[in-house]
């Protein structure tokens, strides 16, 4: 194993100053913000520190099998406040925007708490005293992968399943752009600690309810295509969050699904789970760069996927959005045009 980075080396001794760690991530997670928090925290238990995981989302079905031995909280204000006080140190995992840790983000004003980030996103905000920020790695679980092994410690089967979780969804099944040598190394290694993938990947695509499937299928079929089929549009209203129980995390892999569609370059969900508070997902088929795009509204993500939240109705989120990714998919074209000139 290299030598650590000087950021790297921050962690670690910042992990190792601190007695009792607060962990959290952004707003409705995925299979690697749990993933990393659950790794992240047994690795912490290890060194005999004690943890709690607050988010300010509820996790998704799909990971909850990780949470067991680990539990994850949600954000109530006074729960939040009694982790606060109780904590010496917050670590974020999976994003380093500060508004994407949700309601959370309110009570760092309140607190003079030690903080450290680790991520892997192109775009942030890097507002920990320690940011360990590698948008070079395939996923946040590929950093924590790396920094568990870096200290020596040992990874233990629960923590190795949860590792293989946020490399293996944040990759696509290690079908996406970011799946590079490393990604399939890391799942070797964690396959000889014991990870089962027939079975891990049956607990996280078996796990939905029967309205989440009725919901896909209803917002799947209203689906818009833009720019002569290059853009996809997608939209998932209050009422079918309602209809169905579900919640903005239940959302997860929707944006993927019109990937499919011979010809498309980009999909943008606008789901909103409640009135006036809408969350925008873009995906890029690999051609162009859309993190720039939900930049503009203070998210951000990697260069092929990423989002942001926006506040107004979903018609007022496409009319800003629309024409920047009309004038992106621009660009095509004129290449296009320059190879055949």
């Amino acid at each position: 194993m290299t030598a650590a980075s000087p950021e790297r080396a921050q962690l670690h001794a910042f992990l190792a100053k601190h007695g009792k760690f607060l962990l959290t991530t952004h707003v409705n997670p995925d299979g690697d913000a749990i993933g990393s928090e659950v790794a992240f925290a047994r690795w912490l238990r290890g060194m005999g520190k004690q943890v709690r995981i607050l988010n300010d989302s509820a996790t998704p079905h799909a990971y909850a099998w990780l949470t067991d031995e680990d539990p994850v909280e949600r954000y109530s204000e006074p729960l939040c406040e009694e982790c606060f006080e109780w904590a010496d140190a917050l670590v974020v995992l999976d994003t380093s925007n500060k508004q994407r840790i949700g309601k959370l983000a309110n009570h760092l004003d309140r607190h003079a708490i030690a903080l450290a980030i680790v991520d892997h996103h192109v775009t942030h905000d890097g507002f920990g005293a320690v940011n360990v920020i590698e948008p070079a790695r395939p996923s946040a679980c590929s950093l924590v992968y790396e920094l568990i092994r870096e200290s020596g410690a040992a990874i233990d089967r629960l923590s190795a399943d949860a590792l293989y979780v946020g490399l293996s969804t944040d990759t696509g099944n290690f079908r996406y752009s970011n799946t590079d040598t490393s990604a399939h190394l890391m799942a070797a290694e964690l396959l000889k600690l014991g990870v089962d993938t027939q079975l891990t990947n049956l607990r996280i695509s078996a796990t939905a309810p029967a309205g989440r499937l009725r919901f896909f299928g209803e917002v799947l079929a209203a689906l818009e295509l833009y720019e002569g089929g290059k853009l996809v549009v997608i939209e998932a209203s209050p009422e079918q969050f309602s209809r169905h129980g579900l919640e903005g995390a239940d959302t997860d892999g929707l944006v993927d699904m019109p990937r499919v569609i011979a010809g498309v370059e980009v999909v943008m969900l606008v789901s909103e789970v409640v009135p006036t508070k809408v969350k925008i997902s873009l995906r890029s088929a690999g051609r162009v760069a859309i993190d720039q795009i939900v930049a503009q509204l203070g998210g951000g993500g990697h260069q092929h996927a990423a989002g942001a939240q926006f506040r107004g109705s979903r018609e007022d989120a496409k009319a800003r959005l629309l024409p920047e990714l009309a004038k992106l998919l621009a660009t095509l074209d004129g290449e296009r045009t320059g190879a055949k000139a």
